[in-house]
């Protein structure tokens, strides 16, 4: 198991979900009234985005975000 920021861990799970949907960006910008450009920068795990963004667009897709806590 590789520990990961919630971020990132979001915007992967988010990624994955697509896929398995066969969603394109274009698709989830659609559902979210964004640009494709605005998704891109969603999905890109070096661009600063808030929680909250990733957790409606993983609604979108039918998922939902739940953290863990754990000892290191």
């Amino acid at each position: 198991m590789v520990a990961v920021p919630l971020v990132v861990g979001a915007k992967l799970a988010l990624y994955t979900a697509m896929r398995e949907q066969g969603l394109t960006k274009v698709g989830l910008a659609r559902r979210l009234g964004l640009s494709e450009g605005a998704v891109r920068k969603l999905l890109n795990p070096n661009h600063r985005s808030h929680i909250g963004q990733i957790e409606r667009a993983l609604a979108k897709v039918g998922r939902r975000l739940v953290g863990e806590d754990a000892a290191v």
